[in-house]
């Protein structure tokens, strides 16, 4: 489960923090939030790399914050400085419907018989390899369409 991962990421932020009750109380309370946010994105139907992904993602940089909590006396102790790579969770994408499928899959069956009859009639294999290429923009032209159509849904 990537609940593990989250805790020993949190715990790896704060190993060299200080070991006193304001930093004790700050790593659980990133933890906690860290572990809401995660089981909140499963909730709503992302899968777990996303969400786990996004939870790490909301921690941020935790040193100036240990800095602050570090001290019983109020003296700032210096914390190492632990780097957090950052990483935008993609988009999701959505799924192609069966219609938008079915198109591409008769598209790609026209471009090949195309490209036969063009390349057994003129004996031209050597250019022919383009109605490849020609299949490939209208692919995207098909893409654009549906996505256009999905995103006025």
């Amino acid at each position: 489960m990537r609940e593990d991962k989250i805790e020993a990421y949190v715990n790896e932020l704060f190993k060299s923090a200080p070991d006193n009750p304001q930093t004790r109380e700050l790593e659980e309370e990133i933890l906690t939030n860290t572990l809401e946010k995660y089981s909140d994105l499963l909730r709503n139907g992302k899968d777990e790399e996303f969400a786990y992904q996004s939870a790490i993602a909301g921690i941020g940089d935790v040193d100036e914050l240990i800095k602050e909590y570090s001290g019983d006396s109020g003296e700032i102790v210096e914390a190492e400085s632990t780097p957090i790579a950052v990483v935008e969770p993609e988009e999701e994408k959505k799924p192609k419907t069966s219609l938008h499928r079915i198109v591409t899959l008769i598209m790609w069956c026209l471009i090949f018989v195309i490209y036969l009859i063009i390349s057994v009639t003129t004996s031209a294999w050597m250019f022919t390899w383009v109605t490849f290429l020609i299949g490939f923009a209208l692919k995207f032209v098909i893409d654009g369409i549906f996505e256009i159509h999905n995103s006025k849904q």
